[in-house]
């Protein structure tokens, strides 16, 4: 007895049973590879392994938010509570610290590793971080970057602090050269966003918020007898608009007024420079008092009040709030950190904050979609080069072929027929649709020298599609 073939499966053709596939499509459809440093890296895995904890500033988090902020630190108590996290995790490790927010960003570890050794670090039992892995990370570092997160939307104080943060990073190796690519992509798409709503042209800023509020109480009176706490660059706008209006009773109270002089010796010769100790010890009556003063915990309290009990305005831009109510007289009027970002909020309406919020979106996610296309983009480019390069380097040798006869213009133009065929089959196909495609053409050809060029070519392809990996990399 005879037994009855086996039926093809439904949908298939029989005259595909049998015949391998070939499916060079694997060698494009991978992210393409970067070289950093003569080591070869993935961006797509590198995304993957990036982790975020988060923490935006709101009045019920405030209290963390002191202990997990580097706002206060100088650069080099800085530098030593980063790398101390960093050792502790054993990982590259990113921090930055706001007026706005505090955030921080590990590499090859999760959110929760990443948490664990930042409480630990400070001490601190918990904390209300909100947690971002991969491409989330992205897209909220790109937020950030473009103000759509901050007091006043699309202000660019933060990405100078961003950009800060990252040499800062870089330069001290708390972050290498690798991970701190994935920076350079977040830079990328936050010019992108600043460019389509228009944030370039953008003036309100913190500093700026500053000034308007200057502006305006120094416009309700004639003389006006100013404090200004800290000198730098936040004091030095405020004693720059404070003589634009004509002010000459200007007070600057700093740490170490010799270093306040060569640090902007012309506009320190517009002031009067004093310690805090010398403060606590003048006769001075200011109606206007300003502090810009950075350190991590508060300087004027009850057991360490303001050294003046003249009526004036007191306008805290520092961040941890410098000066405590109860470091107040009953006849001051304290201007804190919670009154700036209610102004803030106010200045945003003119964006329509809703309406931006709502387009950023879109824009975030198609930037985010062109940017992992381009990962595979690449690799199909580079893919298709070696191909073209490869048919190339054959045409020649069939143009000295003895079965050449007239067909020589024909060669080069012929291959570049084949190797877009080749780079445009998105999935598996077979010798003979290769070899169909070949034999088909209207190119005058004479047949025996098709066959050759068929044999050729199939013979190329099998090769390339049994080799492991992406076949220019050991070129």
């Amino acid at each position: 007895m005879i037994k009855d073939k086996p039926l093809a499966p439904q949908g298939e053709k029989m005259s595909d049973l049998g015949v391998p596939k070939i499916d060079l499509s694997r060698f494009f459809s991978e992210p393409h590879v970067h070289e950093i440093d003569g080591r070869s890296v993935n961006p797509q895995e590198l995304i993957n392994s990036v982790s975020m904890i988060s923490m935006k500033i709101k009045p019920d988090n405030v209290e963390y938010v002191k202990y997990l902020t580097t706002e206060g630190l100088s650069k080099q108590e800085r530098l030593m509570f980063i790398g101390k996290i960093r050792d502790s995790l054993q990982s590259d490790i990113f921090e930055m610290s706001t007026c706005n927010r505090v955030l921080y960003v590990g590499f090859g570890v999760t959110s929760q590793e990443l948490e664990a050794c930042v409480l630990e670090t400070t001490s601190l039992k918990d904390a209300p971080f909100k947690h971002y892995t991969g491409l989330d990370v992205w897209r909220h570092l790109v937020k950030v970057c473009s103000g759509l997160d901050s007091f006043i939307i699309g202000e660019l104080q933060v990405m100078s602090q961003f950009r800060g943060s990252v040499a800062l990073h870089r330069k001290h190796d708390l972050v290498s050269d690798i991970n701190s690519s994935f920076f350079d992509h977040v830079i990328s798409a936050n010019r992108i966003i600043r460019r389509e709503f228009g944030f370039n042209q953008t003036t309100e800023s913190m500093l700026n918020l500053a000034t308007s509020a200057l502006e305006e109480a120094v416009s309700n009176k004639e003389r006006t007898c100013s404090v200004i706490l800290g000198f730098g660059d936040m004091g030095c706008k405020a004693v720059e608009v404070l003589l634009s209006l004509g002010q000459t009773s200007i007070y600057v109270v700093s740490r170490s007024p010799e270093k306040a002089i060569v640090r902007n010796p012309e506009l320190a010769s517009s002031v009067e420079l004093m310690t805090f100790d010398e403060w606590k010890s003048a006769t001075i009556e200011p109606n206007l008092i300003i502090s810009t003063i950075r350190n991590n915990q508060t300087t004027f309290n009850e057991s360490n009040p303001i050294p003046s009990k003249s009526s004036a305005m007191v306008m805290d831009f520092s961040w941890p709030p410098s000066i405590d109510e109860s470091g107040v007289s009953d006849n001051m009027e304290l201007f804190g950190m919670e009154h700036w970002i209610r102004v803030a909020h106010r200045l945003g309406v003119e964006w329509d904050y809703t309406s931006t919020i709502e387009k950023s979106e879109i824009l975030i996610s198609d930037i985010q979609n062109k940017f992992m296309s381009a990962l595979t983009d690449r690799s199909r480019a580079k893919f298709r080069s070696f191909m073209y390069q490869t048919l190339e380097e054959m045409s020649r040798e069939w143009e000295k072929s003895e079965l050449i006869e007239d067909s020589v213009e024909q060669m080069g133009a012929f291959s570049r027929e084949i190797a877009t065929w080749i780079c445009n089959q998105d999935g598996p196909f077979t010798k003979v649709d290769l070899q169909n495609m070949m034999m088909s053409t209207k190119r005058p050809i004479n047949s025996v020298l098709l066959k050759k060029v068929a044999h050729d070519v199939n013979k190329t392809v099998d090769r390339i599609n049994k080799m492991p990996t992406f076949p220019g990399d050991n070129s």
